[in-house]
């Protein structure tokens, strides 16, 4: 059984948000880096990654937030995630990834945290 991760793009204040929802397995994970890539390659380089409905991340979605620090890094963006649920959180945590990634418990206070940047 596979499932579905959504993921809808909109913008704010020069903010590209990406709003995920869905379980973050092998079978989606590839979805979200690609998103991510487009988001980027597009100009944008404040991105917030909401995964207030993503209840679940395999080692493959773990691996593919992983990427997105990266790719982010990269591009000399900047990224913050905000509603990281309980399951998510402790995954990201247990991997020793936590610590790489930016993290507001809203959207509104990541937007806010990004906005706070100065230009590159």
């Amino acid at each position: 059984m596979t499932w579905k991760l959504t993921i809808h793009r909109d913008s704010t204040d020069g903010v590209a948000v990406l709003r995920v929802a869905g379980r973050l397995g092998s079978a989606s994970s590839g979805d979200l880096v690609e998103a991510v890539q487009e988001t980027v390659r597009g100009g944008s380089r404040r991105l917030l990654l909401d995964l207030t409905g993503v209840d679940y991340a395999s080692s493959a979605g773990l691996m593919s937030l992983d990427a997105i620090c990266g790719l982010v890094h990269v591009a000399q963006g900047t990224l913050v995630v905000c509603g990281l649920t309980e399951p998510v959180r402790l995954a990201l945590d247990l991997s020793g990834l936590l610590p790489n990634f930016a993290v507001e418990p809203s959207a509104a206070e990541a937007t806010a945290r990004l906005l706070k940047l100065p230009d590159r």
